[in-house]
């Protein structure tokens, strides 16, 4: 009996292991994602985009 009770306990050790890896899972992508997220919010673009029409035609001739 003593033996059935020990695979009982390796199971249930086994399932509780496996639910602490997603769960740690789980917050590592979340916290992945705030990071992303705070890095977007905080990258500003260097310049002001140019006027419309400006930056299309190049002017070769000297």
């Amino acid at each position: 009996m003593t033996t059935v009770a020990a695979q009982a306990t390796q199971m249930l050790a086994a399932a509780f292991s496996q639910q602490m890896g997603v769960a740690v899972a789980r917050q590592q992508i979340t916290a992945d994602r705030a990071v992303d997220e705070l890095v977007a919010g905080a990258i500003q673009p260097a310049a002001p985009p140019a006027p419309p029409g400006q930056g299309r035609v190049v002017d070769t001739r000297v």
